[in-house]
């Protein structure tokens, strides 16, 4: 199988997290990266394009990394040697997928932050959705962005989950490769 990320594209991607952890709000995008499928296809897939959601898991996962993802588990096994495992054990997630719930994650503690993961959510876009108030550094005054595809409740879920300097940082990632960055130090509150 091969869909695996040239060492230059790996940076590109790494660099444009950096950037969109560093500028919450911001809608940033991952650099034009194709990539397909292509056989022996261990696994069963209705379209053959890597999701822009599973860049950051593929650029940055190693065998030391533990990774969560929703499906596309060979692929990320195959490419990056990183064991698959469950939400809580994760460094790395990718959810791909449609969720209700982003409890279970690695936070660290007020002691260990560096122990929290990176979560990647695939949502549908930045047009419309939701609007969303963001304040914290890296933000000047506050920014608003409007996201959809996010769980019901999202900001009052991510609120119970972060205690900062504890909690984890999440990527949004349109399916055009938009990704924004929200790290656990932004507040991130529901707007009218």
């Amino acid at each position: 199988m091969t869909a695996s990320l040239a060492p230059r594209q790996a940076q590109q991607v790494f660099r444009t997290v950096l950037d969109a952890l560093s500028r919450p709000g911001e809608v940033h995008r991952f650099p034009a990266i194709s990539m397909e499928i292509r056989p022996p296809i261990s696994i069963e897939i209705a379209e053959p394009r890597v999701p822009a959601a599973l860049l950051p898991v593929l650029a940055l996962a190693d065998l030391d990394t533990p990774v969560h993802v929703d499906g596309w588990a060979d692929l990320v096994r195959t490419q990056t040697s990183a064991p698959i495992v469950e939400r809580t054990e994760a460094r790395l997630a990718a959810l791909l997928d449609p969720v209700d719930d982003l409890a279970g994650f690695r936070v660290g503690s007020a002691g260990a932050p560096e122990e929290a993961a990176l979560v990647t959510l695939a949502v549908r876009g930045f047009d419309d959705g939701p609007l969303l108030r963001l304040s914290g550094p890296g933000v000047p005054g506050h920014r608003e962005l409007r996201v959809s595809g996010l769980p019901a409740d999202f900001a009052a879920q991510r609120r119970d989950l972060i205690a900062f300097p504890a909690g984890f940082d999440l990527l949004l990632v349109g399916p055009g490769g938009e990704v924004v960055g929200l790290p656990r130090s932004t507040r991130v509150e529901e707007g009218a």
